[in-house]
C-alpha cells in the first residue's frame, strides 16, 4: 500500500508541471493589449472659452501624476482623455497651438479649458487672460512627397467612459440637499454629492450621472432646462 501511495504521488508531481503549462497556454482570459495613444473622434469640435494658468500652480501634480510646467504646451480640459493632443485656435485672431491634455478643470461653467502659460502666449492672450478658442483633434502635418508615409493614426469612433453633469457646487451641505431635492422634482433622480476638501474648505459638489457616453451626457445636460443655470460635464474618460 505505500509502495502504491509513493508511485501515485510521483504521477501526480510530474504531471503538475505539465498541466499548469497547459493551464497557461489555454486560458481563456483575454490577454490585455498595450494602451494606443489616445485620441479622440475625428469630428470633435468645442467652442467656447479658454483661460490659463501660471506661477500659482508652478510644479504643482496634475491630474496625470506630472509635475504641472507653464512654459510646457499643456492644458487642462473636464473630459477629454489625458494625455490626448488637441489643436486649439484663437477664433479672434486665429492663431493655433497643439496642447497635451495633462490635467482635469476649469471646473466652472463659462469656460472649457485651461491652458499653460506658454500656450496662451502663441495664442496671443496672456494680457487678455480669456480667448473665445475652438478645439479640435490634432492633425500632424502630412509627410513630404519624398518621405515614406507613416500608418494612419486610428480615430476611435466616440468616446466613453464615466461622465457627470455638474449642476452646484456649494460649502454648506444643506445647500447641496436643496438642490438635489429641486432636481428630483424636475424628474432627475440620478444626483449625488461629492465632498471635496482643499486647504481653506469643504466643497459639496452635486452630479448628475452616470452617462456611459459623452454624447448621452450632452443630451441629458441639453435636457435640464433653465432652472438649473450653469451645469458643465465633466468624466473620467476610457477609450474604445
Amino acid at each position: 500500500m505505500i509502495r502504491f501511495l509513493f508511485v501515485l504521488l510521483l504521477i501526480v508531481a510530474a504531471a503538475c508541471p505539465a498541466f499548469a503549462q497547459n493551464a497557461a497556454q489555454n486560458t481563456t482570459e483575454p490577454v490585455v493589449a498595450a494602451a494606443d495613444t489616445p485620441v479622440i473622434p475625428a469630428d470633435y469640435r468645442e467652442e467656447g472659452i479658454a483661460s490659463w494658468y501660471g506661477e500659482k500652480f508652478q510644479g504643482k501634480v496634475t491630474a496625470s501624476g506630472e509635475p504641472y510646467d507653464m512654459e510646457k504646451l499643456t492644458a487642462a480640459h473636464n473630459y477629454l482623455p489625458l494625455g490626448v493632443k488637441v489643436t486649439v485656435t484663437n477664433m479672434s485672431n486665429k492663431k493655433s497651438v497643439a496642447v497635451t491634455i495633462n490635467d482635469r478643470g476649469p471646473f466652472v461653467p463659462d469656460r472649457i479649458i485651461d491652458l499653460s502659460r506658454a500656450a496662451a502666449q502663441e495664442l496671443g492672450f496672456i494680457n487678455a487672460g480669456k480667448a473665445k478658442v475652438v478645439i479640435e483633434p490634432y492633425r500632424p502635418e502630412p509627410p513630404k512627397a519624398d518621405v515614406v508615409a507613416t500608418a494612419p493614426v486610428i480615430i476611435h469612433k466616440k468616446l466613453y467612459g464615466a461622465f457627470y453633469i455638474q449642476a452646484g457646487a456649494y460649502k454648506v451641505k444643506d445647500n447641496a440637499d436643496r438642490l438635489i431635492a429641486r432636481l428630483n422634482k424636475a424628474g432627475f433622480h440620478n444626483a449625488r454629492t461629492v465632498r471635496v476638501v482643499t486647504d481653506s474648505a469643504q466643497i459639496f459638489k452635486v452630479q448628475l450621472g452616470m452617462y456611459k457616453t459623452l454624447a448621452n451626457a450632452r443630451k441629458a445636460n441639453s435636457k435640464i432646462g433653465p432652472g438649473f443655470p450653469g451645469t458643465f460635464i465633466l468624466a473620467d474618460v476610457i477609450q474604445d
